[in-house]
């Protein structure tokens, strides 16, 4: 067989493998969708805006909880402006709120959802603070060829389903980097612990988080989530433990809020529910009576706790902790409304 036939036959060999494994994932509609990928380039595409925002403009900052809760196109249809989204998804919100106090002029109005654990930065987010940080890092230390190869690779992931990925490194990406990373060899030398939470969304191009629909109702893939919460959350240590803590915290946020609202800034702080499951553990670590209630009056800045209001608290968490795709919606126009009913925001 000469060796232009051989190529030929290898290329077409390729191309079909190819088209069948993309066809075969684009067919799982439920499980997997064609998306830019939410990392540290899509966040600093956003990030850029903060630069020439104004006083009217809303940026909102917070870990997954916000990002899956507060969808921007419905906040837009109700407020008539878009906030910018800057939360994480996975990372605590500190290295992002020193960001645009320290760095920007932006004096508008910041939302900041609060998820204790990651809020209240007192036990073991080191590694979740470092990738925080690369990630505004990256924003000023972008090279023209990370933006050119960013751009270059829009066209791509809007297209092909099994491109879709996540920095959270979801067992159930189908990136080739994902793929590999789910081989392991466990030779039973050591004990086998493995945190194996699977990607539960994905996201838009203004970085909307959006429940994938199987999660509503599929009783298996939420316990297969919830079952990988119960090998680590019960591990949280208590108040006790911490305690000595809080005060070094509350300072550093004391620190960044005043000097934000010096300038005519204005913060709203929005404690989103979690389920029992997960709440028990996070209430036995920081109360709300000894943290949240106490940071809100340290701040002087409104806040928001899921307790207090029956529309922040009506809604089933699939996952125990964020809301599904058309429940956010609602829970987005709620909040906005309360809000501009309060008087916090205009439209």
């Amino acid at each position: 067989m000469n060796l232009k036939k051989s190529l030929l036959i290898a290329m077409a060999l390729s191309l079909i493998s190819l088209i069948s494994w993309e066809l075969y994932w684009r067919s799982n509609t439920d499980y997997y969708t064609a998306y830019l990928e939410d990392d540290r380039n899509l966040y600093a595409e956003q990030r850029a805006k903060a630069e020439t925002a104004t006083s009217q403009d809303i940026i909102l900052l917070g870990a997954s909880r916000t990002g899956y809760n507060f969808n921007s196109w419905i906040w837009k249809e109700e407020m008539g402006i878009q906030p910018i989204h800057l939360t994480a998804n996975g990372k605590p919100p500190k290295p992002f709120f020193k960001d645009i106090v320290n760095n920007t002029n932006f004096n508008g109005t910041l939302i900041i959802g609060v998820t204790p654990i990651a809020f209240f930065d007192v036990f073991g987010m080191d590694d979740r603070m470092r990738v925080a940080n690369l990630w505004v890092d990256h924003y000023y230390n972008r090279t023209p060829t990370q933006k050119l190869g960013f751009t270059l690779s829009k066209p791509l992931q809007r297209t092909f389903v099994f491109l879709s990925a996540s920095e959270a490194k979801s067992y159930n990406d189908l990136d080739l980097k994902s793929l590999i990373g789910t081989i392991s060899i466990n030779d039973h030398r050591v004990d086998n612990f493995e945190f194996k939470l699977p990607n539960i969304g994905y996201n838009d191009e203004k970085r909307n988080l959006l429940m994938f629909p199987r999660l509503t109702g599929n009783k298996f893939y939420q316990k297969e989530i919830t079952d990988e919460w119960d090998k680590v959350i019960p591990t949280l240590p208590v108040y006790e433990d911490i305690k000595d803590e809080i005060p070094r915290v509350f300072e550093e946020y004391k620190i960044l809020i005043d000097k934000f609202k010096k300038r005519g800034g204005k913060i709203i702080f929005i404690r989103h529910k979690a389920e029992e499951g997960w709440n028990k553990y996070s209430k036995r670590m920081l109360p709300r009576d000894l943290v949240w209630d106490k940071f809100i009056e340290m701040s002087g800045c409104p806040g928001y706790h899921f307790e207090d209001y029956p529309f922040m608290s009506k809604y089933y968490l699939p996952d125990w902790s964020h809301l599904n795709m058309e429940d956010a919606k609602v829970y987005t126009r709620d909040m906005v409304n309360q809000l501009i009913n309060d008087g916090h925001l205009k439209k």
